[in-house]
Order: structure tokens, then C-alpha cells, then sequence
């Protein structure tokens, strides 16, 4: 379902703007978000294959977002993973904040009202910080990069970590599936991927929405319009209210995303993808809002997101299979392209990914321009990588 809020509403006059000046997305409003069975890749036939690779290619063209069913993640895996996390989010404040987010360990627990995400629109907003909790943790592959600090538990985790580290093992498991999926809808062979992504730096981020048991304070939200930075996301939704997530449509409506009662992920591109695909995929601005004036004093939220990043050292150029004529964006590291985004975050000047010019050297080489201030967060708040070339400074990245 579409919503007209005007929320957030000059970020998305300027998100539109900037999606029609690079030609993405159609002129089509979307009114949903699509939902993928990816049983038809698992039976593993060539002909089930392609069609859920058209599939997937015709939802990241024109939404960005896709809702993905029958993934292959065991149940039990799941719910251990939530009921977990709630349990972690029901500790007393000074547990969970005995492993804080620090200069040399980027991952950890933020606490309630630290992170502003309008504060990245505009150096000089002043409004309070967003209604959510947070802890991020990263594994990394078994054959991980030796700067990677090591994972950090609050006291009494062990079931936590039992739980989170077989969440992230499934969840590495199904986003090597997606990249396969994408490989097949790109034209490319299917591992096309492999070797971008086997040192990867994905993250767990869950996030606590709390009950709104006093109104929120003028210009408070859950989390404000943003894009995400890296390649995917895969993000888990639920708690006694699981609304509040809405993408942008391409005449800047706003979509509801919504689990419906499913057994289901939903997925969405980051900025990364968007520009290794040059522009033929979405990266999608989202948001979550506050709940309804009636439901807010019950409306507990939470949600766990999966975010997948590439190898820092994988070199981002134009697919040869999304070329078209001519390549928009030069090529670059993903660690610098990461490095880039937090750097325009911290300066107020984050952009849609307006940077272009193909070839080594080009305008990529510029600073975002301001015709479309956003903000790099997701419905998960952000997920943390490390600058490979300042191994201590946290890079953050958005659902």
C-alpha cells in the first residue's frame, strides 16, 4: 500500500530528483513490493533457474526491494536467533552497554537516541535521536582479513552467541544463493560472484524499536529516508507491531514493507550494487515511521538485518553485461567506496550515489554534488566495515 506522508519531505524531493536525473527506476509508481519463491533455484533446474533470475531482475529494476519465501533457512534457526536478541534487549542498559562501539572496535551496542540520522541530512539539524537500541556484531569468512577485530560479547552470552553464530552461517548460505541469483539475471555465469565475496565483512545489526509510551518529541522518528551502502541486505522483521518500513517509489510515494504473516526476508540493494550494475538496479530509499498514535504505547519493533558486504579489495567496476553503451561510474575498491560514503555521512553531504563519469579518473573522482542530500541508515540502522586503509576507523553502512 502507497503512502502520501511528507515525512523526511525535502530528502525526498531531492532523492526523486536525482533518481530522474540518472534515468532509474521508470516513471511507474510502485505499489508493492514483490514477493520471490526461490524454491525453483533449490530444485536446481536450469530452466527453474532463469525464471527466478527474471524475476529478481525485473523487481531490482523497478522496486529495489523484493520480499524472498521459501529461502532454505531453517526455522529454528531463526527464532533461536530472535528470541535471543530479545532477551539481550530486555538486559538491564548497563549489560548491554559493557561492549560500546569504540574507535578500535566499530561493531557493539548503541545505545538509545545516539544515532540522529537527520544529522547526516543537515550539519545543522538539531533534532533528537532516533527511537531505537542497537548491536552489531561481525564474523567475517574463515579466511578473514587480519585487521578484522574479533567479535565482542556482553557477560552470559553464551546462548546469544551460539545463536547469532549459526544465524550468520545460514544467512551467508542464502546470501550466496542471491549472489548466484543476480549472477544468472546479469547474463553472467553463475560464481561470478564467488571470488568478490569469500573475504566478505557481513554484519549482523538487530535493532530494538521500543514501546512509544510518551509522544515522541517534534522531529523524533524510528528511522529516517536513507539508502544503504554496500551490495545487499537481508532483513528479518517482527515484534508486536512489524510495521513501519516503507520504500520510495519512483515518483517518491511511499510503499509499505510488510512480513504478512510469512515465513519470509525481505531484500534490498545498497548503493554499491546500484552502481556495480550501472544504474540498471535500484538502490531504494527507505524509512521506518512512528506507529500509530493508537498502537504506539504497545508498538514494540524489532529487527535483525543482514548486511552484505564484498571483499575490501574487490574492485567495483561496470558489469560488462550493464555497460549499454557507456559505463557511468569509474572503477574503485569497495573498502574506498565505503570510506567514501561514511566520509560524505559525516559531512552532511551524502548523496544518492550522484558522482559519475566512467573510465579511471573520471568525475567519480569529485565530490557528491548537492541536488540530493540523503542519508546512508536502514530500517536496521547501519552496518559497520572497516576503512582497510585505517583499520580503527568504523565505516557505517544502512539498513
Amino acid at each position: 500500500m502507497a503512502s502520501s506522508t511528507p515525512l523526511d519531505s525535502s530528502v525526498t524531493q531531492g532523492l526523486v530528483a536525482e533518481r530522474k536525473r540518472r534515468g532509474v527506476g521508470g516513471s511507474q509508481a510502485a505499489t508493492e513490493v514483490p514477493v520471490l519463491s526461490l524454491r525453483r533455484y533449490f530444485e536446481g533446474t536450469a530452466d527453474g533457474k532463469a525464471a527466478v533470475a527474471r524475476d529478481w531482475d525485473e523487481a531490482c529494476r523497478k522496486v529495489g526491494f523484493v520480499t524472498v519465501v521459501d529461502h532454505g533457512v531453517p526455522r529454528d534457526v531463526i527464532d533461536a536467533c530472535w528470541e535471543e536478541t530479545t532477551s539481550f534487549f530486555d538486559r538491564p542498559l548497563a549489560e548491554k552497554a559493557a561492549v560500546p562501539t569504540s574507535s578500535d572496535y566499530p561493531y557493539g551496542y548503541i545505545g538509545m537516541g545516539m544515532e540522529n540520522l537527520h544529522a547526516s541530512l543537515d550539519e545543522t539539524s538539531r533534532n533528537p535521536g532516533d527511537i531505537k537500541e542497537m548491536f552489531n556484531i561481525c564474523f567475517g569468512t574463515t579466511e578473514p582479513d587480519p585487521d578484522k577485530p574479533a567479535p565482542r560479547w556482553p557477560a552470559q552470552s553464551v546462548g546469544m552467541r551460539r545463536a547469532w553464530q549459526a544465524y550468520d552461517a545460514a544467512l551467508a548460505r542464502l546470501s550466496e544463493a542471491l549472489y548466484a541469483v543476480m549472477a544468472l539475471a546479469l547474463g553472467l555465469r553463475e560464481d561470478w560472484f564467488a571470488d568478490k565475496v569469500n573475504r566478505h565483512r557481513n554484519v549482523i545489526r538487530a535493532i530494538n524499536y521500543p514501546e512509544l509510551r510518551t509522544p515522541p518529541l517534534p522531529g523524533q522518528v524510528r528511522a529516517s529516508v536513507h539508502t544503504d551502502y554496500g551490495s545487499l541486505t537481508i532483513l528479518r522483521l517482527g515484534g508486536r507491531y512489524a510495521g513501519g518500513l516503507q520504500a520510495m517509489g519512483a515518483s517518491g510515494e511511499w510503499v509499505d514493507v510488510a512480513p504478512r504473516g510469512q515465513d519470509c526476508f525481505v531484500i534490498n540493494l545498497g548503493d554499491l550494487m546500484a552502481r556495480w550494475t550501472n544504474d540498471r538496479w535500484l538502490s531504494t530509499p527507505h524509512r521506518v515511521v512512528n506507529p500509530p498514535q493508537a498502537l504506539a504505547a504497545t508498538a514494540r519493533r524489532q529487527s535483525i538485518a543482514y548486511f552484505c558486504n564484498v571483499n575490501m579489495d574487490a574492485r567495483v567496476e561496470c558489469i560488462p553485461t550493464c555497460e549499454g553503451g557507456r559505463a557511468k561510474y569509474a572503477p574503485i575498491a569497495a573498502g574506498e567506496w565505503l570510506m567514501r560514503k561514511h566520509a560524505q555521512t559525516v559531512a552532511g553531504q551524502l548523496c544518492y550515489a550522484v558522482e559519475e563519469g566512467g573510465g579511471e579518473g573520471g568525475a567519480a573522482d569529485a565530490p557528491c554534488g548537492e541536488a540530493a542530500r540523503g542519508v546512508a541508515e536502514d530500517d536496521a540502522g547501519c552496518s559497520v566495515s572497516l576503512c582497510p586503509e585505517s583499520p580503527q576507523r568504523p565505516l557505517r553502512d544502512g539498513v
